[in-house]
C-alpha cells in the first residue's frame, strides 16, 4: 500500500503543506482486524511530521451512538484531531438521522467541525439520505455546530449556495469532485464578498490524485484573494491552525 513517504513526496511536488488523513470512528481494534488504520495510527504519523498532517475520523458504525461519542472525546483531546465526519451513504441512514444528533452535539460541545457529505454519491446507493436540504435539521437543532458539506454536493449547487447565505457556521468542501466541472454560479460565489472564505479545496485523495485536483483548482477563474481562501485560508480559520 502507499507509505507515508509517497503520500509525504505527492504532496511536496504538488504544493500541498498540510493534508487531513480519515480513519474510522470505531476503536483501532475493528480497525486493526480489518487490516486498516485506527485514528490513533494517524495521529502518530501527524506527531511524526508536524504541520504536515491532520487527522479526522469519520462515523462507522452509527448504530453504537455512545460508543462513537467517547470515542469523539478520547481523540479530540489530540491537537491534530479537527474533523469529525458522517457519511450517509455507507449505512443508508439520513444525515439527520437520531443516530448521529450524539454526535453532532458532542462535536459542537468540543468545537470540532463536523463533515457531512452531500450531494448525489457515486456509488449506485439511494442518494436521499444525503439530500442537503435535511442540512437545516442540524444547522437549527446545533447553532454553534460548524458544519461542513462534503464532497460538493452536486447536483444542488445552488440549494447549497442559499444555505451559505442563510447559515453562516455551513461551508462546502469540493472532495472528490474535479474543479473542472464545478458549476459556474458557485465559482461566482466563491469569489464574491459573501462568498469567499466558505469553500475548502479538499481532494479526496487517492480517488482523485491530491496534484491532478490542485492543478484543476488552480485553474479556476479566482481573484488572488478568492484563490487564497480557496487553498487554505478558510481551512487555516475553521481547525484554527
Amino acid at each position: 500500500g502507499p507509505t507515508v513517504e509517497g503520500l509525504l513526496a505527492s504532496m511536496d511536488e504538488a504544493g500541498i503543506q498540510t493534508g487531513i488523513l480519515t480513519a474510522g470512528l470505531s476503536d483501532p481494534e475493528r480497525a486493526h482486524r480489518r487490516g486498516g488504520f485506527a485514528a490513533e495510527d494517524f495521529l502518530a504519523i501527524a506527531d511524526e511530521h508536524p504541520g504536515r498532517f491532520l487527522v479526522s475520523a469519520a462515523v462507522d458504525k452509527a448504530a453504537k451512538p455512545t460508543a462513537n461519542v467517547r470515542r469523539l472525546r478520547e481523540l479530540a483531546q489530540h491537537p491534530a484531531f479537527v474533523l469529525a465526519r458522517v457519511t450517509p451513504l455507507v449505512e443508508q441512514h439520513d444525515l439527520n438521522h437520531r443516530l448521529y444528533y450524539p454526535v453532532y452535539a458532542a462535536a459542537e460541545e468540543l468545537e470540532i467541525p463536523m463533515s457531512i457529505n452531500v450531494g448525489i454519491p457515486g456509488p449506485q446507493v439511494r442518494s436521499r439520505c444525503q439530500d442537503p436540504v435535511l442540512l437545516e435539521d442540524v444547522l437549527i437543532d446545533f447553532p454553534h455546530l460548524t458544519v461542513i458539506g462534503a464532497h460538493m454536493g452536486h447536483p444542488y449547487e445552488s440549494l447549497l449556495i442559499t444555505y451559505m447565505l442563510k447559515w453562516p457556521k455551513l461551508h462546502l468542501m469540493t472532495s472528490a469532485y474535479l474543479a473542472t466541472y464545478m458549476d459556474e454560479a458557485m465559482v461566482r460565489f466563491m469569489d464574491s464578498s459573501r462568498g469567499r472564505g466558505r469553500l475548502l479545496f479538499a481532494s479526496d485523495h487517492p480517488v482523485i490524485p491530491a496534484g491532478k485536483a490542485l492543478d484543476a483548482a488552480r485553474a479556476l477563474p479566482l481573484s488572488d484573494e478568492g484563490m487564497a481562501e480557496y487553498l487554505g485560508g478558510a481551512a487555516a480559520r475553521i481547525f484554527d491552525l
